[in-house]
């Protein structure tokens, strides 16, 4: 199970829990460790007693490190000065949660932690690459709350979406404003723990001592009291007119909105507040009220909200009488929701009254299927459709969340002096005792990684694959990653001997069962170039037949296309790594046959792809090798003669080249080295120019025109001086 950090905008302890302190509840019970780090401010300080009596706690709790607060759950209550994320204050503020976050990754020994966001800022505190992977979840529009920095977090939370693996919001219009800036998007709606609210049908629940003394229906409401959210005035209209009903208010007044005042209820003796009450006993609060209130106003807050106690005041039995926000309107089956207007509220509530609301039974199915545990088991299926979980079983190894943790432990440290030591002997022509000595030491530390990358390096120099193959197998199994895998694959200057030593090499890599898909695939990949390299038949065969299983297992798993794992680990690039491997492959075979097919194929697989499904740079680095690929498609739709096909394929060019121009895009365009953007702009433009009509079969391009792109499939830009590279094969293909 995982490590989460998760990153909230309110203190565990605070009287009212929301979705912070739930779900950081409800992921403890589904087996992973929490990490709750409080509140680090999006706002600055008021002078009040209640940010008064909040900073001191913090001062007192910030001098220690992590408390245990339940099973699986920690809280952090790093020191910083809320709201402040520029200059000496922000450097601090950095400073200081950083070194807190350290504490606790020494004494929790995190290992590979997610981070759970629903803070707009975190940027401005966390290295998010440090990750192995960042959910923000959007429960509501901070910024519309008073007092909030609002141009700096409207620019802060757009960022944070753009860059985030993925992104969950709770209400309608939260999804549609934020969900397009980000390929993992999911709208889920709001919650409540069923279970605890639930308490409320108990039919020995006993009263609270300070129930107000009445004998008239009892209406309630839970929660903070905020002139910004809440409708005061059609409230107090409300009250002025209905003597005959007792209101009951729990929670604090003017938490959010200092703004908030409300003395002028104390005027209705059947009005009572009674303050923030325990956790514990809300539900027998609840149990002895007629109706439950949600009286909202609609503004640019509300209309963004989805409300928790909605569902609570569901859960718990009681009728709901609510302002008809948009996140409401599909409940209207289980609530009686109305315009915030004194008239329609009165209406609704006498309704209520006379029990001609919806039914209970229909209200408690309806609070079952919205509780924190099931939506937070559905959130963490989606992040592992899109690969963003951990790998199960966790690696004994994996890295911790501070990497020197790793660089500078013990184990690391002696590895690599003793590596020095080899290399001395090595320069005295020591190599085989070197070897010996190196295999002695992992007989006493069979484990470590640094020493058995070592000795993988030198069987695969030596020719012994096999034992280089169970030695990298052995390494990802201990550490969850392989870097000297990667090296290899990545890297070709650290490959060992000549191409057919490579190839023999990869031949033996591609084999294994154990090794991830990624891994193994990209070893197919390799040694399949590899043996176009070296011109070897059998080799390119046996390559094209192992990139077909790959193939077969990718387009298999709808996961495929909407993986959010990084380049290297995204199951979308390579599928169409694999893909235009096969068809470039096949193209070193001159196999007509089976190159028209691979087109086909192809061609049906860029028709599922959707850019804005995947990582925004995987996406953007694999724009070459798609369009690579569908030259090829489209270069077989003309030897085929098939203009409908050529057609259908230069459209599918031109809608992935505009795709790469999207916005979306931008960022990871300007850092990367290729313009990719650049070719595919060139690339389809060549194809444009070569369409032709079945009606005008004389039309058909001839063979000079398709010889820039065929180019383009081989070289990474234009390279006219080796055309006859791109004009062999397109002869090789024959006439019609």
């Amino acid at each position: 199970m995982a490590d989460i950090v998760l990153l909230a905008t309110s203190d565990w302890d605070h009287p009212l829990w929301t979705n912070k302190q739930h779900v950081a509840c409800a992921l403890a019970e589904l087996g992973h460790r929490v990490l709750y780090v409080d509140s680090l401010g999006v706002r600055g300080p008021r002078v009040d007693r209640s940010d008064s009596g909040r900073i001191l706690k913090r001062l007192l709790r910030g001098l220690c490190g992590p408390r245990k607060v339940r099973p699986g759950v920690w809280v952090l209550s790093p020191l910083v000065l809320p709201g402040r994320t520029r200059g000496w204050a922000g450097f601090l503020n950095h400073w200081s949660f950083n070194l807190s976050l350290l504490v606790a990754d020494c004494l929790l020994d995190l290992r590979r932690p997610l981070l759970w966001t629903f803070n707009p800022l975190t940027r401005a505190y966390l290295r998010l690459s440090r990750f192995h992977a960042v959910v923000y979840l959007c429960v509501d529009r901070i910024q519309a709350q008073p007092g909030m920095p609002v141009q700096a977090l409207e620019a802060a939370e757009r960022d944070l979406c753009t860059v985030a693996n993925a992104l969950f919001t709770t209400s309608p219009q939260l999804q549609a404003s934020l969900g397009p800036l980000n390929a993992g998007s999911h709208g889920f709606g709001n919650v409540a723990d069923a279970a605890h609210f639930g308490q409320a049908l108990l039919e020995d629940l006993p009263r609270p001592v300070d129930w107000p003394a009445t004998k008239g229906p009892v209406l309630i409401f839970i929660g903070a009291i905020d002139a910004y959210k809440l409708d005061l005035h059609m409230l107090e209209a409300l009250m002025e007119r209905t003597p005959h009903w007792t209101y009951l208010f729990i929670g604090p007044v003017g938490e959010t909105d200092p703004s908030t005042n409300v003395s002028s209820w104390q005027r209705f003796p059947h009005v009572h507040q009674v303050g923030p009450r325990a956790y514990a006993s809300l539900p027998a609060y609840l149990a002895h009220a007629d109706v439950a209130l949600l009286p909202l106003q609609l503004n640019d807050y509300t209309r963004h909200m989805y409300p928790m106690k909605f569902f609570e005041y569901l859960s718990a039995g009681r009728p709901v009488v609510a302002t008809a926000i948009p996140s409401l309107r599909d409940q209207g089956d289980v609530a009686l929701l109305c315009q915030p207007e004194v008239s329609a509220f009165e209406a609704a509530i006498e309704q209520a009254l006379a029990g001609e609301g919806p039914a209970l039974e229909r209200r408690l199915e309806r609070a079952q299927r919205h509780t924190y545990q099931t939506r937070t088991k559905a959130m963490l299926d989606r992040l592992s459709q899109h690969g963003l979980m951990p790998d199960e079983p966790f690696a004994p190894q994996a890295p911790p969340y501070h990497r020197f943790r790793h660089q500078w432990s013990r184990a690391q440290v002696f590895a690599q002096l003793r590596l020095a030591l080899l290399g001395v002997l090595e320069r005295l022509d020591q190599t085989a005792r070197a070897e010996c000595w190196l295999r002695r030491w992992l007989v006493r530390e069979p484990s470590n990684i640094v020493l058995l990358s070592d000795l993988a390096r030198r069987r695969f120099a030596q020719g012994d694959n096999r034992e280089g193959c169970r030695l990298i197998e052995r390494i990802w199994e201990e550490d969850g990653k392989a870097e000297v895998l990667h090296q290899l694959l990545f890297r070709r200057g650290s490959r060992p001997g000549s191409r057919i030593d490579q190839l023999a090499m990869f031949d033996v890599l591609a084999s294994s069962t154990a090794l991830p898909m990624h891994y193994a695939g990209y070893c197919r990949v390799v040694r399949t170039y590899r043996a176009i390299d070296a011109k070897d038949v059998a080799a390119l065969r046996r390559g094209v037949q192992g990139l077909e299983m790959i193939l077969s297992e990718l387009e298999a798993d709808p996961d495929t296309y909407r993986c959010l794992k990084p380049n290297r680990e995204n199951r979308a690039k390579l599928l169409i790594s694999a893909q235009l491997t096969r068809l470039r492959a096949l193209m070193a075979l001159k196999d007509t046959v089976a190159l028209q097919q691979a087109s086909l194929e192809l061609l049906a697989s860029a028709r599922r792809y959707d850019p804005f499904a995947i990582d925004r740079t995987t996406a953007t680095r694999m724009t070459r090798n798609i369009m690579r690929s569908l030259t090829i498609a489209a270069v077989m739709a003309w030897h085929a003669d098939d203009p409908q096909c050529f057609d259908v394929v230069v459209n599918e060019m031109e809608r992935l080249r505009q795709a790469c121009h999207a916005d979306r895009f931008d960022v990871i365009s300007a850092k990367t080295h290729e313009d990719h953007r650049g070719f595919a702009d060139e690339v389809v433009t060549m194809l444009n120019a070569c369409r032709w009509s079945s009606a005008q079969r004389l039309s058909r391009p001839s063979l000079e025109q398709l010889v820039d792109p065929v180019l383009l499939v081989y070289f990474p830009n234009l390279r006219r001086a080796r055309a006859e590279k791109a004009e062999s094969f397109l002869q090789s293909l024959g006439s019609v």
